[in-house]
C-alpha cells in the first residue's frame, strides 16, 4: 500500500513543514506485524514493513529528522500513525504531490480489499514557525494498493 499527500488549491505551501502526522486506518482483515512503536528499518530493504518514500538528499528527505511509526491495533479502529519531526533541511513543502509512505500489511486470504478500505488523513501539521496548520489547509492523503 502506498500513501501520497496531494495538495489542493487551499493547501498551505508558503514555507517548510517541520512536523506532520499521517493516520492510516485499516480493516480487521489485515494486520501489521508488531504493535505500538514499530522500528524504523532500512527503506532500501524490500522486506521493510514501513518505509518513507521521499529520500532525496537534493530535494525532499523525509528521513531528515525523527520518524515514529505507531501501530494502534488493540481495538477498532486500527490505525497506523506516522509522525515526522523534521529538520528544515528536509525541504518538505506541499507545493507538489509527495510520495509519502509504503506499508506492507499481512492480508487474510479470500478477503477483497480496495483503497477505500484504508482511509487516510493528515491529522497534524506544523510549519517552520511552530504554527499549527488548520485542517482545511492540509494536503489530502490518497492510498493505492499494490501487490507485494
Amino acid at each position: 500500500m502506498i500513501t501520497t499527500l496531494v495538495p489542493g488549491p487551499n493547501t498551505f505551501n508558503s514555507t517548510v513543514v517541520l512536523g506532520v502526522q499521517v493516520d492510516l486506518t485499516y480493516p480487521g482483515t489485515v494486520s501489521m506485524p508488531g504493535t505500538q512503536f514499530l522500528p524504523v528499518n532500512d527503506p532500501a530493504d524490500p522486506t521493510t514493513l514501513i518505509a518513507l518514500l521521499n529520500l532525496d538528499p537534493n530535494g525532499i528527505n523525509l528521513y531528515d529528522g525523527s520518524q515514529t511509526f505507531f501501530d494502534a491495533d488493540t481495538a477498532s479502529p486500527f490505525k497506523l500513525k506516522t509522525l515526522l519531526t523534521l529538520n528544515p533541511t528536509a525541504n518538505l513543502i506541499f507545493n507538489q504531490t509527495i510520495a509519502f509512505e509504503r506499508a506492507r500489511f499481512t492480508c487474510t486470504p479470500g478477503n477483497a480489499l480496495s483503497a477505500s478500505s484504508f482511509p487516510c488523513t493528515v491529522s497534524s501539521e506544523v510549519d517552520v514557525t511552530s504554527r499549527t496548520i488548520p485542517v482545511d489547509q492540509r494536503p489530502a492523503c490518497n492510498v493505492t494498493l499494490s501487490a507485494p
